[in-house]
């Protein structure tokens, strides 16, 4: 049955938000509370950390899960968030070990259900349920171990402020002067110009925390500030392409301004191992 003209016509145009590309109103609203809400809990009671992250891996997986589903494929939704939220509940009790644990029995638990499915496309299924469990539920207990070190709030603090200092200023430099396109097949928005911001704000960012907040030298800053953006806006396209070849803009609607909560965890996700072994290797960090 053809849809009514007339209906169609009468459908609100999409909101054009102009070059910022999105409700920025909303975007800074809904970052700063829950910005202040991570942060007020590094700061006063490290543990309930622990209660966000498990919160943002279930929130995560879902999507992720959904989104994957798109394809034809069945993502283990139940198992998989289950074992990532173990997983980070895992490395936080017992260390990296019960990590490898954690993720190999939801490994094993994931093949058992979905074999109990009984579906044509089992190993298919059975790889993109581990493809979100590794990207999702894995990457985020690496933020997890830093919380575990001594002085782990101000590691954990330190890295989220480098990502979303490299977030801000490649979405600040991109808006006011972003021409040259990176890759515009996958992400036509990102730009030279705003990684060039990226790196700027995330250097500045890093000097401040390595001077201020540690018993650091200044120029591991500069190291964290320069390495952390690169990794960053590789999780940023990461996330593009699987959008992309999906057919999505956002991977969901939970946060106005922002899209979904894997849209704000794109770049802090895969750049979570790099800050570990940064962090260990540099003085005055570990």
């Amino acid at each position: 049955m053809s849809a009514d003209p007339q209906a169609a016509a009468a459908a609100p145009p999409p909101k054009d938000y102009g070059r910022a590309g999105r409700n920025l109103p909303a975007a800074i609203g809904v970052g700063c509370v829950l910005g202040g809400a991570v942060l007020a809990s590094l700061i006063f009671f490290p543990p309930s950390f622990l209660a966000i992250a498990v919160v943002g891996v279930v929130a995560a997986t879902w999507e992720l899960a959904n989104a994957l589903s798109r394809s034809g494929s069945q993502v283990s939704r139940p198992s998989t968030m289950l074992t990532g939220a173990a997983m980070a509940i895992a490395c936080y009790v017992g260390g990296r070990e019960w990590l490898w644990v954690a993720f190999t029995a939801g490994t094993g638990l994931i093949v058992v259900v979905t074999l109990l499915r009984q579906r044509p496309n089992a190993v298919k299924d059975v790889c993109l349920s581990v493809f979100a469990l590794t990207y999702v539920g894995l990457m985020a207990s690496f933020v997890v171990y830093l919380l575990n070190k001594e002085s782990g709030n101000l590691l954990v603090i330190c890295f989220l402020a480098l990502v979303v200092g490299s977030d801000i200023g490649g979405y600040v430099f991109g808006v006011l002067w972003g021409k040259h396109p990176i890759a515009p097949r996958i992400s036509p928005k990102k730009s030279w110009e705003g990684y060039a911001g990226s790196a700027v704000f995330s250097t500045a960012v890093g000097v401040c925390m390595a001077v201020f907040a540690f018993p650091a030298p200044w120029w591991t800053g500069v190291v964290l500030g320069v390495t952390i953006p690169v990794f960053a806006t590789l999780g940023d396209f990461s996330e593009s392409m699987i959008k992309r070849d999906l057919g999505l803009k956002d991977m969901g609607t939970l946060l106005p301004g922002h899209g979904g909560v894997m849209d704000r965890l794109d770049s802090i996700l895969p750049t979570a191992p790099v800050a570990l072994v940064l962090f260990s290797f540099l003085p005055g960090y570990l």
